[in-house]
């Protein structure tokens, strides 16, 4: 970028069927200093309401949502791998299930019980490729192809994208005079990502950050970077990269007009619920692959001073998921996320 920026559970079909019914929230954003940092994106609703998983299986806790914010289920009481279970865990995270049941994501299978799926259910081929692979009737769709529907212009809920579709599905960012970028309506702490870009060709002069520059923001603040690099070693700032925090293992994107797939599991920050709610636990990326390439792996993220590189505070509660204007005319598709079992 050339700018200067400043820029809790074992997870159940109730908590997917959550996913439908999160609602857009009201927006503040931050007083920008240049035309990148108007980033914002903050939501109003809170934390999902949880109920315990049911004896027996991790499977069937209940969860609600409130305004802004995405379900999420958390294990039953007594919270403990059943006999012969252990709550071993995958990059970091673990879970525990209902006694007798089955064990939580991350954990291995009870006796008897089939192993359940951890994380964004990443599959390892054996050429070291990396891909999530959900069942499709976890998937939330974000865009289809068709509409920017669940889609809002930054920080204004109520007004519509200002990109446009097109005729082959997907949509571009339209710059705009001072740049302004998208946010979904659904809101999101822990997520898994998915999302195709491809970046436009470019002039023989034009600077790295002028390379079909994009982005795509976790919590509205968090961004995985967007740019043809593909020529270029791995930079802090170049494509697959943590935007200024974190260069990718290896340079994974392809060039200008051809379609990149990012696929990313984000756990979000833990907030007490103190007044005013003090950090807890730092978010993370905790695996992110570029075009089925590993390019970051367990990123911890403390922003100096609790800002992002982006110019953003991490806050506590849901945000919404961010695409980035840069001045340049990079088209997405097939948007999709789920929620990890953690």
């Amino acid at each position: 970028m050339p700018y200067r920026r400043r820029h809790e559970s074992s997870t159940g079909l109730a908590a997917l069927a959550a996913l439908a019914a999160v609602a857009a929230a009201a927006c503040t954003p931050p007083t920008p200093d240049d035309p990148e940092s108007a980033l914002g994106g903050f939501s109003a609703g809170g934390n999902a309401a949880v109920a315990g998983a049911t004896a027996g299986s991790s499977t069937s806790g209940a969860s609600s949502a409130q305004a802004g914010t995405v379900g999420m289920a958390q294990s039953g009481s007594g919270g403990v791998p059943a006999t012969g279970g252990t709550a071993a865990n995958d990059a970091g995270t673990g879970g525990g299930s209902g006694s007798g049941g089955v064990v939580g994501a991350g954990g291995s299978s009870s006796a008897g019980g089939a192993p359940a799926a951890t994380g964004c259910n990443w599959m390892q081929g054996a050429d070291n490729t990396w891909t999530m692979n959900p069942d499709a009737a976890e998937k939330m769709v974000l865009f289809d192809g068709k509409d920017l529907g669940q889609w809002h212009r930054l920080n204004q809920p109520n007004t519509p994208a200002q990109w446009k579709v097109l005729p082959d599905g997907s949509m571009e960012v339209v710059p705009q005079p001072t740049p302004t970028n998208i946010q979904s309506n659904a809101t999101f702490d822990d997520v898994c990502l998915h999302v195709e870009y491809k970046t436009p060709t470019f002039a023989s002069n034009a600077g790295v950050q002028q390379q079909g520059n994009s982005g795509i923001y976790l919590k509205s603040a968090y961004e995985m970077q967007v740019l043809d690099t593909s020529k270029l070693g791995p930079l802090i700032d170049g494509c697959g990269a943590v935007y200024k925090v974190a260069p990718p293992l290896v340079v994974a994107c392809l060039q200008y007009g051809e379609w990149n797939t990012y696929e990313i599991e984000f756990k979000g920050s833990v907030w007490d619920n103190g007044s005013p709610a003090k950090k807890t636990q730092n978010a993370s990326f905790v695996r992110v692959a570029l075009n089925k390439k590993l390019v970051q792996q367990n990123v911890t993220l403390n922003p100096a001073a609790g800002f992002t590189e982006a110019g953003i505070p991490d806050v506590a509660g849901p945000q919404p998921i961010a695409l980035q204007d840069h001045r340049e005319p990079v088209d997405y598709r097939n948007i999709w996320v789920t929620i990890p079992r953690h």
